[in-house]
């Protein structure tokens, strides 16, 4: 892994040191002038807008991909950046997070989605790298271990060629996830502020969700797509309201009778009190979290917002309106209809159950076969 830089120069104008040229699309620094690797104007719009605002100033960064370093210039442009998608500005959105699943209900949709669903971890493969460099670490290092295999406290080791070849490897690993990763999040935060540029949720506890689902929140970073969601928001004239997770209780409460009953995690189904039927659990939390009014369940409100919402939840399949069967072990079954619910993709972007996916138990999320919505 290569040290890092002594320095990472930054101009404070764009008229001294480093200084970007809009009209060759150079950077002059000093004597030396380097030309810009930049897409065409139809192949990235986005940056040629973004380039028609003035300058302020540039700053030189560097990331190492494929064990070499590169080196990359960013420039800081006055104003607000250009707007690449679509917002709805004034309407509520209501957000449920897990750890692998995010549920989205908004005006005219109920979506539950697979939670960065690009993003693999290549299990496999970093625990073989990951293999290799202990290997190599105490064959290249004996003094640096007890007898019984355990570090030396205080023991500095001294890496070897191979041993570096491969942490070069396992960090190329990393980084793609990461960007993959970003990537992700972008997409999803800006198809939720496609529905509403205000957003209410439930606050996370972070560390809770490490201890109870370490790897899934290895690979999906939930308080990173938060914060990422909660700065689009703000930029876009909205806000991410943080709900209170426990006056609330969002995954217990029913509007139908105000009752709060605790459900176990493998329930996914919710059965709703009056007997009208039974509610997928995260995309009904969603939905709730969408009509909180000052952090506080308001029936009334709660019982208007339902009837129009009904007939997305139930054309998207995350409503039935057929009884269910609770057997006596407390597990809740939903009768599959024979003929599948497919969701219609031009009306609200809810996930139904695909058209090809045998008849299964509903409450086992194995049945569902989540598809990329069109927030």
């Amino acid at each position: 892994m290569l040290p890092p830089p002594c320095i990472r120069p930054e101009a404070t104008t764009n008229a001294a040191n480093i200084i970007w040229k809009p009209e060759t699309g150079c950077i002059e620094f000093g004597d030396l002038t380097l030309p810009a690797l930049l897409p065409s104007k139809t192949q990235d719009p986005y940056l040629h807008q973004a380039l028609t605002n003035k300058t302020k100033y540039c700053r030189v960064l560097w990331r190492v991909v494929s064990g070499s370093r590169r080196w990359f210039v960013q420039l800081m442009q006055e104003g607000i950046a250009p707007a690449k998608h679509e917002q709805a500005c004034g309407e509520i959105v209501g957000l449920d997070i897990g750890p692998s699943t995010v549920a989205v209900v908004g005006d005219n949709s109920a979506s539950l989605v697979k939670f960065c669903d690009t993003v693999v971890q290549p299990w496999k493969e970093t625990r073989r790298l990951q293999r290799a460099m202990d290997r190599s670490k105490r064959a290249t290092n004996p003094l640096c271990f007890n007898a019984n295999g355990t570090w030396k406290k205080g023991q500095k080791f001294t890496p070897s060629k191979r041993y570096t070849a491969i942490r070069t490897e396992y960090a190329e690993v990393e980084r793609k996830l990461a960007a993959e990763r970003k990537r992700a999040h972008g997409e999803l935060a800006n198809q939720i502020l496609g529905l509403g540029n205000v957003v209410q949720s439930e606050t996370l506890s972070y560390i809770a969700f490490q201890k109870n689902y370490g790897k899934s929140v290895k690979v999906r970073a939930p308080g990173m797509f938060v914060e990422q969601l909660r700065r689009k928001a703000e930029s876009a004239g909205g806000q991410l309201i943080d709900l209170h997770t426990w006056s609330l209780k969002m995954s217990q409460y029913d509007h139908t009778t105000g009752v709060f009953t605790k459900k176990p995690l493998s329930q996914r189904w919710h059965v709703l009190g009056d007997g009208s039927g039974v509610v997928q659990r995260d995309v009904y939390s969603a939905f709730l979290a969408r009509c909180v009014m000052s952090n506080t369940h308001h029936p009334s409100h709660i019982e208007t917002m339902w009837a129009a919402q009904k007939p997305v939840l139930l054309q998207t399949g995350w409503l039935r309106s057929e009884p269910a069967k609770i057997e006596p072990s407390g597990k809740i079954t939903v009768a599959t209809p024979l003929e599948q619910v497919v969701c219609d993709r031009g009306f609200a972007a809810g996930h139904g159950l695909d058209a090809v996916v045998a008849r299964r138990e509903p409450g086992d999320p194995s049945g569902f076969a989540l598809r990329t919505p069109c927030l």
